[in-house]
C-alpha cells in the first residue's frame, strides 16, 4: 500500500533545518572508473563542480579477544570528489555509484538540476547498464541554531507528540540519547524514518532523517521522474512530522531558482 501522508503545498523556508541532502545512484561495477583518470567526466561537470579531489578509504579489521586470525587491511575503491566553488555541494563518483550531496539546500529544483548534470555525465562517459538502487535522503536537525529556541522542551514541542512519546515517562526523566527507525513500504520503494535525540552535545538536537530508496533495474533515463516522486513523499512526511504552526520558527522566503 502506498503511504498516506496528506498533500501539502511546499513552503520554501528561510532557515531550513536541513543538515544535508544526499542522492545516491548505485549501478553494477564499472572497472574503468578505478583504472583511468576521469578526464572526460570532469570536463562535462567542471563548470558546476570545479574543485577535484580523491578520497582513498582504508578498512582495518582486528579480530576480537580470543578470535583466531591476524589483523587485515584493505583498500576499497577510491572515491572521486567534485565540489562546487562555494564548497557546499559535492558530486562523488565511484566504481559502483555516483552521488550528489549538499549542506546548503535552497530548493528542490536547484538540487535535481545539479543531480541531472552529474547523471548525464555518468551516462555519456561510462554508460551504466542500469541503476540498481536509487536513494534520496533528507537529514533535518532541530536545534538552537535552526529553530532559535533555547531549551529542549520547546524544540521537542515542534514535533508530533506521538513521535517522541518514549522520551516522556513516569519511569525516567531527562533522557540523554534515543534512536528509532521505522521502515515503510511504498509502491516499488520504501521510506525509512529515523529519529535521533541527543541532549549530551554542546547543542542538543532532535533529528528527523528521511531516506526514500528503491531497488531493482531502473534506466537512468527515469532518474528525474523517480527522484521527483521520492522528494514529494519525503516533503509530505516532513510536514506530517511537524505542525503547520511550528514551521513559523524557520521563516519563509520566495522560491529561488537558478
Amino acid at each position: 500500500m502506498s503511504l498516506q501522508f496528506p498533500e501539502k503545498t511546499e513552503i520554501p523556508l528561510a532557515n531550513p533545518p536541513l543538515a544535508e541532502v544526499i542522492c545516491q545512484v548505485r549501478y553494477p561495477p564499472i572497472l574503468r572508473i578505478a583504472k583511468e583518470q576521469p578526464t572526460k567526466f570532469q570536463e562535462r561537470i567542471r563548470q558546476r563542480f570545479p574543485e577535484y579531489g580523491i578520497e582513498q578509504p582504508f578498512k582495518l579489521s582486528i579480530p576480537g579477544a580470543g578470535a583466531i586470525g591476524e589483523p587485515s587491511a584493505e583498500l576499497p575503491p577510491r572515491l572521486l570528489r567534485f565540489t562546487s566553488k562555494d564548497g557546499h555541494t559535492t558530486a562523488t563518483l565511484a566504481v559502483d555509484f555516483f552521488a550528489l550531496s549538499t549542506t546548503r539546500y535552497r530548493h528542490w529544483s536547484n538540487f535535481v538540476d545539479d543531480l541531472m548534470v552529474v547523471s548525464k555525465a555518468v551516462e555519456a562517459t561510462y554508460r551504466p547498464a542500469y541503476a540498481s538502487r536509487i536513494g534520496l535522503r533528507y537529514v533535518n536537525r532541530l536545534n538552537r541554531t535552526t529553530t532559535g529556541l533555547d531549551n529542549i522542551p520547546d524544540i521537542l514541542g515542534l514535533v508530533r507528540p506521538e513521535l517522541i512519546a518514549v522520551l516522556h515517562s513516569e519511569a525516567w526523566s531527562d533522557p540523554e540519547e534515543w534512536t528509532s527507525q521505522l521502515v515503510l513500504p511504498d509502491r516499488e520503494g520504501k521510506l525509512a524514518l529515523r529519529f535521533v535525540f541527543n541532549s549530551t552535545e554542546a547543542e542538543p538536537y532532535f533529528q528527523l532523517d528521511f531516506d526514500y530508496f528503491e531497488q531493482g533495474q531502473v534506466a537512468l533515463s527515469e532518474l528525474r521522474e523517480r527522484v521527483n516522486r521520492y522528494h514529494q513523499v519525503i516533503y509530505r512526511a516532513f510536514r506530517w512530522c511537524l505542525s503547520d504552526r511550528s514551521l513559523a520558527v524557520f521563516g519563509s522566503r520566495p522560491i529561488e531558482v537558478c
